[in-house]
């Protein structure tokens, strides 16, 4: 964590701040969740009503399109998945799945604002991490989409404002992401 907010205790993205007690308070709260390979967590586009912690195992964030499954990232112990409907209450933004075995907890988000008033500490401690959490991943996708704001620009010729032909822009794309076009008939 970048901040300074609390001396980091432990590992994980959102209970890094928490003392021991503040920790099994926070396990106190939450759901025991065991997953196995392949069992899904989230649907994209199901109702935001938890935030999900992964104490041990992996799970994979993943879309589907045309009847195949791409992976776009893992989740490893000690990180946390669903912090963005879980903030904002809106449907989940990506499918989750056990990528191994899993224990996970799961908090509602009813059960975290009761902190506020049961333990204020604590509910301050983890809205802190997570959000210097959401800056971090925010970030990462900025940074992440560059090569495709730099894509958008080099679309237009220079001087002009013509456009590039489609198949100009494919080759473009396949340099930015290799091995992209390779399986993909489409490119």
């Amino acid at each position: 964590m970048a901040g300074n907010w609390w001396p980091v205790a432990r590992q994980g993205e959102l209970v890094g701040y928490l003392t021991e007690e503040e920790y099994v308070r926070l396990l106190d709260d939450t759901m025991p969740i065991r997953a196995e390979p392949g069992d899904v967590i989230f649907f994209k586009g199901a109702p935001s009503t938890s935030l999900v912690f992964v104490v041990e195992g992996e799970l994979e964030v993943f879309e589907e399109s045309k009847g195949r499954i791409h992976v776009l990232g893992t989740v490893t112990a000690g990180s946390v998945v669903g912090e963005v409907g879980f903030l904002d209450g809106r449907p989940r933004t990506r499918h989750v799945r056990a990528k191994t075995a899993c224990d996970l907890r799961k908090i509602t988000r009813d059960a975290f604002l009761a902190l506020l008033t049961d333990a204020p500490a604590l509910f301050a401690k983890v809205t802190i991490a997570l959000s210097e959490l959401l800056a971090a991943r925010y970030r990462t996708m900025v940074e992440e989409m560059e090569p495709v704001r730099a894509l958008a620009a080099s679309l237009r010729h220079a001087g002009d404002e013509t456009p590039r032909t489609s198949m100009q822009a494919v080759e473009i794309l396949k340099k930015l992401a290799p091995g992209a076009g390779s399986d993909d008939p489409e490119l």
